[in-house]
């Protein structure tokens, strides 16, 4: 049977972090952290909650500053160092995973945004996870790094930073759409189920457009990991699963091969690659999800049946 329930916690600065925990009856046999992606929150994990429920895990998802129906100020992290506080937010969150949980093991997972914040936690606090999965996700490239830091920095005097810049969320978005012309909708890039689409488009609380700020503080996150020396941070013996979907636009089959090549390259032990063919951005919300559920699902249990049993 699934339980269900709401939980705030105070942050560091006193902001309230608003998570939700979907949980079987007795004691998991782990918990699934999730980070959820930009421009969306976490009621939208619902349906793979439920399904990692029915296999014994309590999955865990918070709304990340400056999303969700709670959030102070929607698509805008904070005025200063907001990439720095949504990462002190997982790190409070983790935290009370850990105090109620104190011998389950905990598997990250990540989407999109949140598999660079994923990343940015393990580089700090790898020891503390039992896996990590990185949905949807891509190598950084510093190349295009740089201009992108430049113009959002031009674009935060000039509109100020809780300003909306339609040229940051093109330069952010407006390319994915192209490939797969031609096209319903502005986010036909997210999964070719059309109605998944529509139900992102018509919530209010999905999309953009984002604060100047917001683009500066993931712009700042982006190029801190875009190094070996940062990847290398990461416990070189945690499990990885890279996995998402081949046509992509945010990373892809090329993008997602070339993370797990950095990850190769840094000596990490226990990494695997999954990749759907024609999958698009949400693989939770593709066509193959259940398979998708069902194979995360698989992989979770192996990772954490090892630790269990050590």
């Amino acid at each position: 049977m699934l339980h269900h329930r709401t939980q705030i916690l105070a942050a560091m600065d006193g902001h309230d972090i608003h998570m939700q925990l979907w949980e079987p009856e007795g004691n998991p046999a782990c918990i699934v952290q999730i980070l959820h992606g930009l421009g969306e929150y976490s009621d939208r994990y619902a349906r793979f909650a439920s399904a990692a429920v029915a296999r014994g895990f309590t999955v865990v998802c918070h709304d990340h500053r400056g999303h969700g129906p709670h959030a102070a100020e929607l698509a805008h992290f904070a005025d200063a160092d907001g990439w720095q506080k949504v990462n002190q937010d997982i790190q409070s969150v983790n935290d009370a995973i850990r105090e109620g949980f104190p011998e389950i093991p905990i598997v990250m997972l990540g989407h999109s945004m949140g598999s660079f914040l994923a990343q940015t936690f393990a580089m700090y606090y790898g020891a503390k996870l039992s896996g990590l999965i990185l949905s949807g996700s891509t190598w950084p490239s510093r190349i295009e790094l740089v201009p992108a830091k430049l113009i959002a920095h031009f674009e935060a005097w000039r509109l100020g930073i809780h300003g909306k810049s339609p040229l940051l969320d093109k330069l952010g978005f407006g390319a994915f759409n192209k490939r797969f012309a031609p096209t319903r909708t502005e986010f036909d890039w997210l999964s070719r189920d059309e109605e998944e689409v529509d139900k992102y488009v018509a919530d209010p609380l999905c999309g953009g457009p984002f604060s100047c700020a917001l683009w500066l503080d993931f712009i700042g996150g982006l190029f801190e990991l875009s190094s070996d020396h940062a990847v290398s941070r990461i416990p070189v013996d945690l499990p990885i699963l890279i996995s998402g979907g081949a046509a992509d636009p945010v990373g892809g089959d090329m993008g997602m091969t070339k993370l797990a090549l950095h990850y190769a390259q840094t000596l990490h032990q226990r990494l695997k690659v999954k990749i759907y063919d024609d999958g698009r951005h949400e693989m939770l919300n593709e066509i193959k999800r259940d398979q998708v559920t069902a194979d995360w699902l698989d992989w979770i249990a192996t990772t954490t049946r090892s630790v269990r049993s050590g």
